[in-house]
């Protein structure tokens, strides 16, 4: 790994998170002397606490769901057995190999890392604290990718023990007997799904009147009657007001519309959303222009103070760690004067949330509609028409795509089912060059897979699926 020496860099990246390290890396191409300051593991949450460890727990997950489904295809085992430890040695092991791929990635590009909080005294000057030392480093140009950490809302009792943030809830020791979780947007609905998976009994909580709520209704519906089904009670339209203890429980007191429930659990996890890291950063002493505590940035990444750009959830909150990644590059290339420096199309960034079924979607979906300034149609098509999905047993889902009613242009989309976060892409590629439902009819897509689906649903847009009776 590049040596970390006090000294003179061209850029200095602080965080080392999806926006951090993908940015470092760009620097480093870019052939500037680079500098990457991470108080803790390189990758971030993402890598150690969110995306990477939920995903392998999940795997766990489906591949017990698959030996409970084996039995329907033919496939005549004993039931499996869970040995919980080493289900998170199997979650530990992903983290740690990617972890070192990002340690080696940083060697090979010759990034300097420094380790420890680090901190602007100046816009050109960065100060590293760690346990063992203090260092300071100079760097022409700066940019923040400090992500973000949970936001605990302020509920009664929520201080008094008994309760676990998304971070922690990829590392506990044991499956709680009772889970109660509190917010069912992506992270709440997909820990709920790990931790009913491995036997606990979990209650799910919504402020709004659906689970993922931003999603396609259609997308709520089906999932809600999943996660019926694998014994998840769901209250929606429902407030937490109050936790309080209940021998050594906890009681957590739900508001249903003006009728108070009492959920009775052993551990309560909050899921509700996450807040802009920008504690001890130096940004307001510097006069750095926040609002509700997010760094403001302009079309370039570019903070109000010159020199220093932003990018990933530092920015907004809650995120997406490729969208991170894409503003990390994005960032540096405009700090550095790149030729063609980079740019986002916000229009276009997919999202994946990892339940079963999967749902993704990009840009505009159908109950979005209403708000657009131009008309639309909708291209639907169900998985319950498509060969690999019954071959699989995988009927449930759809494909949906939206497009301008003028040109037949692709604005939107949302895929709900099997390979949902990988047939994802083919859509946002379109919404990003401004394809449209012919071009996508058009391109032929091998037999039998899941994408056919998207080509299905280009056809129902234009009137003429072949594997849906007509209308």
């Amino acid at each position: 790994m590049g040596k970390a020496d006090s000294g003179s860099f061209d850029i200095g990246i602080i965080g080392g998170g999806p926006a951090g390290y993908v940015a470092a890396i760009r620097a480093a191409q870019l052939g500037a002397r680079t500098a990457i300051v991470e108080a803790r593991e390189l990758g971030g949450t993402c890598l150690n606490r969110g995306c990477i460890p939920s995903k392998a727990l999940l795997r766990c997950v489906e591949i017990l769901e698959d030996a409970g489904s084996a039995r329907r295809m033919g496939i005549k085992f004993a039931a499996p057995e869970v040995d919980f430890d080493g289900v998170r040695r199997h979650a530990s092991r992903a983290v740690k190999t990617l972890v070192s791929g990002v340690e080696l990635l940083m060697e090979g590009n010759g990034i300097a890392v420094f380790r420890g909080h680090g901190r602007l005294l100046e816009p050109t000057c960065v100060r590293v604290n760690s346990d063992e030392q203090t260092t300071e480093f100079h760097a022409e140009k700066v940019v923040l990718c400090t992500g973000s950490v949970p936001f605990i809302p302020p509920i009664p009792g929520i201080d008094s023990g008994g309760v676990i943030d998304s971070d922690q809830a990829v590392a506990l020791a044991q499956v709680p007997e009772n889970l109660a979780v509190i917010g069912a947007g992506a992270v709440g609905c997909e820990l709920a799904q790990i931790y009913a998976g491995f036997g606990s009994k979990v209650t799910l909580i919504e402020m709004l009147d659906r689970i993922v709520p931003t999603e396609d209704p259609e997308a709520s519906e089906l999932l809600e009657s999943v996660v019926g089904k694998q014994g998840i009670r769901v209250l929606a339209g429902a407030c937490a007001s109050k936790l309080e203890d209940s021998g050594d429980h906890k009681r957590l007191i739900v508001d249903c519309g003006g009728e108070e429930k009492a959920v009775e659990t052993d551990l309560v996890l909050m899921a509700t959303s996450r807040r802009a890291y920008t504690e001890d950063l130096g940004v307001e002493e510097l006069g750095m222009v926040l609002e509700r505590g997010c760094i403001v940035v302009n079309d370039r990444l570019q903070t109000s103070v010159e020199n220093i750009y932003a990018a990933g959830d530092v920015r907004r909150g809650v995120g997406l760690a490729h969208l991170a990644s894409h503003e990390g590059i994005v960032a540096v290339e405009n700090a550095l004067g790149a030729d063609n420096g980079g740019s986002i199309d916000y229009d276009a960034v997919p999202g994946v949330i990892y339940t079963h079924p999967e749902i993704a979607s990009v840009g505009i979906q159908e109950h979005e509609i209403e708000d657009c300034d131009f008309a639309c149609e909708v291209g639907k098509f169900p998985f319950s028409a498509l060969g690999r999905a019954a071959a699989y047993g995988a009927r449930q889902g759809f494909v949906k795509l939206i497009s301008e009613a003028s040109s037949g242009r692709i604005v939107g989309g949302t895929v709900v089912g099997l390979s949902a976060g990988e047939l994802i892409a083919e859509i946002t590629l379109a919404v990003r060059m401004g394809l449209t439902l012919d071009d996508i009819a058009e391109t032929i897509h091998t037999h039998p897979t899941m994408s056919e689906g998207v080509g299905e649903a280009a056809l129902a847009g234009l009137g003429r699926a072949i594997h849906l009776p007509p209308n």
